[in-house]
């Protein structure tokens, strides 16, 4: 049992992402967000005020944080891992992400014990579970909050201390499986508000990425891969239009199939689609330079890119999964991406009917810009980690299933 003064001193909080500074998937957008919206509303100004220390730890360099060694997943050191024969690409992406994982772990542990934090948020689920082996090893007493961010089982997760779930959703299936509702909290990804992203003269954008004023534009922001973001399926909706003004823009990272995908870019729609990989604070100024964004992935535990384009203002076209369900929670905007046409008929639709659309986009606006204030969510962390570390008491259940 810890001491009144222990209580009342800042606790001291881990942030930590492993490829954050080399790659740009909600994994790594997510985390710097909290950072920074931790950084603005919660941390601590003096010894005991009730704010949070806070540190953040990545594979790579980003402003603030603490770059650990590790064999990037993306680097040189893990390429060979790419032409192992009778091993799927996902696989081997998964191979390429286990070592380094490994490797970072294997610098973290020496901050970790310099340090002693008293909490430790992480994502990635293999590095939360060689933290539960640091705590052994070297006698530490950080509580491990994990973020559910990858549609997890929950016989994945359920030894760590606590799990934030992103919606209500995965909450249920944890109940169900076992996991008592006081090791848990529903909280979603934190976002800051539109005001706050930047705006980017939409005429100029377009000039820069070769789009006509009169183009219909098309963006998705993701990783380029086959297995779950199912750029395959966009390029071939898109192809399905046959109509040469409609434009796709496809933001995001190289994978493991991505030379695949460029290939059949160039093959279904020619010099129609363009492939960026830019920084994540460029990602605003190029969805406002759209008409329409789509995420055609049949699953995705929130999607922080649905929330990204709505709070700019972008109509979104998305699949029924459970993070849509939970983010958009405006049936207009889902369709069944699991058969071919839907995407396509549903574009068509939406370009007959633009009346309809602007009234629906800006209710969606105005509903997300509510349920997702990041001040509200930023507090609301804080509290959880609080609680993980045993300085407050569980919220009631019905508070756990909802975002504010």
């Amino acid at each position: 049992m810890k001491s009144h003064n222990e209580i009342t001193d800042n606790t001291k909080l881990v942030l930590i992402s492993t490829g954050l500074g080399h790659i740009n998937r909600g994994f790594e957008i997510s985390t710097a967000r909290w950072f920074e919206s931790l950084k603005k509303h919660c941390t601590s100004q003096s010894p005991g005020d009730g704010g949070l220390k806070l540190k953040l730890y990545t594979g790579g360099r980003y402003p603030d944080a603490t770059p650990l060694w590790s064999f990037p997943r993306a680097s040189l050191w893990c390429k060979p891992i790419k032409y192992i024969p009778f091993m799927s690409e996902q696989h081997r992406w998964e191979f390429q992400y286990g070592v380094e994982q490994v490797s970072f772990w294997s610098h973290l542990n020496f901050h970790l014990i310099a340090w002693q934090p008293d909490a430790v948020w992480v994502k990635d689920i293999p590095l939360a579970h060689l933290l539960i082996a640091s705590r052994i090893m070297f006698n530490l007493k950080f509580k491990i909050v994990l973020a559910n961010g990858g549609m997890l089982k929950p016989s994945t997760y359920k030894d760590f201390d606590l799990i934030q779930q992103l919606q209500p959703r995965a909450y249920a299936e944890a109940l169900a499986a076992g996991i008592p509702p006081h090791k848990m909290e529903v909280l979603g990804n934190c976002m800051p508000q539109p005001q706050e992203l930047a705006h980017a003269d939409r005429a100029e954008m377009r000039r820069k990425l070769d789009l006509a004023p009169d183009d219909r534009v098309v963006v998705c922001v993701a990783a380029w891969n086959k297995y779950h973001k199912r750029i395959d399926y966009l390029l071939q909706e898109i192809e399905r239009l046959q109509d040469p003004k409609v434009k796709l823009v496809l933001c995001g990272a190289p994978e493991v199939d991505a030379q695949e995908l460029q290939q059949m870019g160039r093959d279904l729609l020619g010099d129609r689609v363009r492939w960026l990989t830019v920084q994540p604070q460029q990602v605003s100024s190029i969805l406002q330079a759209a008409d329409v964004f789509v995420l055609p992935s049949l699953r995705e535990s929130f999607g922080n890119v649905l929330l990204e384009a709505a709070l700019c203002g972008l109509p979104v076209l998305t699949h029924p999964h459970d993070g849509a369900d939970y983010v958009i929670a405006r049936d207009f905007w889902m369709t069944d991406m699991s058969q071919p046409g839907n995407l396509a008929a549903k574009l068509a639709w939406m370009k007959e009917n633009p009346e309809i659309v602007e009234a629906e986009r800006l209710a969606l606006q105005k509903d997300v810009m509510q349920r997702f204030d990041e001040e509200t969510l930023a507090i609301r962390f804080k509290a959880m980690i609080e609680r993980a570390v045993g300085k407050s008491t569980p919220a009631s259940r019905p508070k756990e299933t909802t975002v504010l």
